[in-house]
């Protein structure tokens, strides 16, 4: 593993720490991060909803307020379309209980995964045409839908799409459009498709408060819901996004509402606390099973749910999709590393990876791309066909944009959509072979993935620095992309012991180090194997945890280690 010291302005470290009454070695972390002022860290630290940007600075959102105040005053029925996703699923959630709180009439569409696809489809504005809708709003999705929209347009149907995938060349003819690519301000730090909602129905609510019009449940509530959301869809968190997912992780963890109580109890050790490993881990994949095997409504059933016998029933059917989903993903990764190997054999020195099988279950693309990714170290395309027709999910690796190359292709496909790290296609089976050739120059055109992993290191540290800085630290959280955990390295430490752990087989080791003073023990999972290479001193990469065995308590844990320079 190649380790990469993130540069830090030693004189701005020791103004920092200062002025901020803090170590200089927390000093060194910020600026290391980037920070270059004392208010800077403090307002991030803070995290206040106050520091939230005004909805109304959302291009399209004072438009979309004016459809859905007409809507309420012509009592239309609002009809709301989401993605299959967590992220999708919660932000329907949201504008459901938002929306019925304010005496709209509301209904629901969620899209099968597996026999419709993502996003707005013209079938599903044809359904909800009949179900009498007078004003559809799209969550997490719509940007791309051209006919879809078009089909509500001719119909007379307005159309508010909320969503935050990139922006196709050609925008659909909706009355309005919220996402943050369309506004400088927030290209920065782009919300996840939930985020969009929740600024939608802060907008609206503070147009009905005036009036008169308030809520019966405060809408800071709802934020578990967007916490749930963005942290699933690795939203970034920094600026608006880690506001929003560090107060609402708080309400995660303590909301009464049934749904969440029977997905914590079904999901967690530790219900006193939920942390953004939780939702990527525990709640989030519980939730997205639904949608990967067609039944996401099960997930959203679930969310809504106002019953806690009936949500514990839902919560014990996620659970059992779940197994269902672990159970296939473990066939189609099996299946793909099989045609992988054959496939090198015709095409050795190939920069992407792109694969295509019969009938492979189309809701575990992604997560079989991901993985495949992961282990060959190279941007991968796995697609299932079915007759002459192949649908498939994109999985990138770091340092590579995968929309960027994939955007020149989008005439050999029948849809394409998603953005740097992960994107979604429909193409022709007879297409493939060009597809794959063409995808392979372009990724010759972008600069080559490192032949090693590569890890970015904050500190460089004593073993006594490790016991002080750890609970400062933790108050950077919530941790993800964009605010990745911290990494400290420690230099020529003395080992005492080093062992398999008592529970972990051959496979995670315990390491015992001491400097003289201080005496540190960790935990490296997956690094007993490399028992053999320790001597008698080591450099060791170590990562900031924030929770052991379940209870909040800061601690490090082994990420790598080499022989002393």
């Amino acid at each position: 593993m190649i380790w990469n010291f993130r540069p830090y302005d030693p004189g701005l470290a020791r103004v920092l720490a200062t002025e901020l009454g803090r170590p200089l070695k927390f000093g060194e972390f910020l600026t290391a991060r980037g920070f270059r002022g004392a208010q800077e860290a403090r307002d991030f630290l803070s995290g206040e909803l106050r520091g939230l940007p005004a909805p109304e600075t959302l291009p399209g959102l004072e438009r979309a307020v004016e459809l859905f105040l007409e809507a309420r005053r012509q009592k239309k029925i609002v009809a709301i379309v989401g993605d299959y996703d967590v992220d999708g699923l919660t932000a329907t959630a949201l504008m459901w209980r938002i929306l019925r709180d304010l005496g709209y009439e509301v209904i629901t569409r969620v899209p099968n995964r597996l026999t419709e696809g993502y996003g707005l489809s013209p079938l599903a504005v044809r359904e909800l045409l009949e179900r009498g809708a007078g004003l559809l709003v799209t969550v997490d999705c719509g940007v791309s839908d051209q006919e879809a929209i078009e089909l509500a347009d001719q119909a007379g149907l307005p159309v508010v799409v909320t969503d935050h995938h990139q922006l196709p060349p050609k925008l659909p003819k909706a009355q309005a459009i919220l996402n943050p690519h369309l506004g400088e301000a927030w290209k920065s730090h782009p919300l996840a498709g939930v985020g969009v909602a929740f600024m939608l129905a802060w907008g609206l609510q503070r147009a009905l408060k005036r009036e008169g019009v308030e809520l019966s449940v405060s809408l800071v509530e709802h934020l578990a819901l967007v916490a749930l959301g963005s942290v699933a869809d690795l939203a970034p968190l920094r600026g608006p996004n880690r506001i929003l997912v560090r107060h609402g992780l708080n309400f995660l963890a303590r909301c009464a509402w049934p749904g969440l109580v029977a997905l914590r109890r079904k999901a967690l050790r530790n219900e006193g606390q939920v942390t953004t490993r939780d939702v990527g881990f525990r709640l989030g994949p519980r939730i997205n099973a639904a949608g990967r095997l067609g039944q996401a409504e099960i997930a959203l059933e679930l969310l809504l749910a106002t019953d806690q016998a009936k949500a514990e029933e839902l919560a014990e059917r996620l659970e059992a999709l779940n197994q269902t989903r672990l159970r296939e993903q473990s066939r189609l990764l099996e299946e793909a590393m099989e045609k992988l190997a054959d496939q090198e054999l015709e095409s050795e020195g190939a920069r992407v990876v792109v694969l295509a099988g019969a009938g492979w279950p189309r809701g575990i693309l992604g997560l079989a791309a991901t993985r495949v990714a992961e282990l060959t170290n190279r941007p991968t395309i796995i697609l299932s066909v079915d007759g002459d027709l192949a649908v498939g999910s994109g999985r990138s690796v770091a340092g590579f944009n995968l929309f960027e190359a994939l955007e020149p292709l989008r005439d050999l496909c029948l849809s394409l959509g998603g953005h740097a790290q992960a994107a979604g296609l429909k193409i022709q089976v007879a297409q493939l072979p060009r597809f794959r050739a063409a995808l392979e120059v372009a990724a010759q055109r972008q600069a080559p993935p490192p032949v090693e992993p590569e890890l970015d290191v904050d500190l460089l540290v004593d073993l006594p620095d490790l016991a002080v800085i750890a609970p400062i630290l933790a108050k950077m959280e919530p941790f993800g992309p964009s605010n990745p955990a911290p990494v400290a390295v420690a230099r020529g430490t003395a080992v005492l012991e080093a062992s398999p752990t008592r529970t972990g087989g051959d496979q995670h080791m315990m390491l015992r180090l001491f400097d003289g003073s201080t005496r540190v023990n960790l935990v490296g999972f997956g690094l007993a194997p490399r028992l053999p290479e320790i001597g008698s001193r080591l450099d060791v990469a170590v990562m900031l945890e924030t929770e052991r065995f379940g209870r909040p308590e800061p601690n490090w844990r082994l990420l790598d280690f080499k022989a002393p320079a």
